[in-house]
């Protein structure tokens, strides 16, 4: 054995080492009780707000905004694969955006942008630290919250339905299956 080599070895066996002592505490962290999960990955996000962006762009993805800005902006932003000459929808362009918001835009043959505004799944909006809106869930989108599951989900939307349609967020008090402890947790997704 050369002795290039056994240092080749050596160096290996740091990288290894530090790539263990690195992994491992990541890895039992992230086994923690799901009602401990963190509330936000991009705490700093909260600040302004943010939008996704897709379709036929070059850059989809999820883009910072202001307060003042509108869906020509975040479009811009990723900009568009194609040059367009007008929007089939005049106006749609200039609507202000929300945070929270999916944007998807389809280039037509005519090169007309198509705009299709739509909230952004509940889970990209937990990731995000975006507040969740109680009355425009579904069981499916209750099932993404820590501590909720399929039944529980389901109980919620039969309260919010029997109830008028909505509810408030303390109402999920009511549910059969959500004490104090679970709603501390909960309303923290919430507006």
């Amino acid at each position: 054995m050369k002795p290039e080599h056994g240092g080749t070895i050596y160096y290996r066996l740091i990288v290894v080492a530090l790539a263990m002592a690195i992994t491992v505490p990541l890895f039992i962290k992230s086994r923690q009780s799901s009602l401990n999960a963190a509330l936000t990955a991009f705490p700093f996000l909260n600040d302004k707000g943010c939008v996704s962006v897709s379709g036929e762009v070059k850059h989809p993805g999820v883009y910072l905004i202001s307060a003042n800005q509108m869906t020509i902006d975040a479009i811009r932003l990723a900009v568009p694969s194609s040059d367009l000459k007008a929007f089939y929808t005049p106006g749609s362009e200039a609507a202000p955006v929300k945070c929270g918001t999916d944007i998807r835009l389809a280039i037509s043959p005519e090169m007309l942008g198509v705009i299709s505004v739509s909230p952004m799944p509940t889970a990209h909006r937990m990731i995000l630290g975006i507040p969740l809106d109680i009355n425009a869930m579904s069981a499916s989108d209750f099932d993404h919250l820590p501590g909720i599951g399929p039944v529980l989900a389901k109980r919620i939307v039969a309260y919010r339905q029997n109830n008028g349609g909505s509810m408030g967020v303390q109402e999920l008090l009511f549910i059969e299956g959500i004490g104090e402890k679970k709603y501390t947790h909960l309303k923290k997704y919430f507006n």
